[in-house]
């Protein structure tokens, strides 16, 4: 008895630990500098692809446009704009598949209250690397800490190698 006792409680705490990782006021606490953002968006990027992206919604303005920058296979350019809330249903539809970012490398140019991030990033699939690119990151300080106003991306192609000034 004693033994199912612990094993409920056990249960129940790491299924509180799930819900309170979930609020935005658990652990979406917005950086206080700019060096935070990369870990942020680490944050609120990886997990299940349908997860709650309660934290992506604090750390973006709700203006915020993320830019899709690409090259067919021809060499062309081409770019995908979208809101954070189409950018969400785009991702959620990709079901239970855990996504993990992360900055390999970053860079910080800041005056005042805005500041430009240039950060190498590494996109993991299952655990699988699945692209890397560079982020283009503009962020801006209000009264709760720094929050990206843009997000502009381009993955890595055999048309656009990472140039050796942005690898890690």
């Amino acid at each position: 008895m004693l033994r199912m006792l612990f094993s409920v409680t056990i249960l129940a705490g790491a299924l509180a630990g799930d819900a309170m990782a979930q609020a935005p006021e658990g652990g979406c606490a917005l950086p206080s500098e700019p060096w935070g953002v990369p870990a942020a968006l680490d944050a609120a990027f990886s997990g299940p692809a349908d997860k709650d992206r309660a934290c992506m919604k604090a750390l973006l303005v709700p203006e915020a446009r993320l830019m899709f920058a690409s090259r067919g296979a021809d060499g062309a350019p081409a770019y995908r704009i979208e809101t954070l809330d189409s950018w969400i249903a785009r991702t959620r539809a990709r079901g239970h598949g855990v996504l993990e970012e992360k900055q390999l490398s970053f860079r910080i140019d800041r005056f005042g209250d805005i500041a430009h991030l240039w950060s190498v990033y590494e996109l993991r699939s299952e655990g699988k690397v699945v692209a890397r690119g560079v982020n283009s990151i503009q962020a801006v300080k209000e009264a709760g800490g720094w929050r990206i106003t843009s997000l502009m991306v381009q993955a890595e192609s055999a048309t656009a190698p990472l140039p050796k000034e942005f690898q890690p």
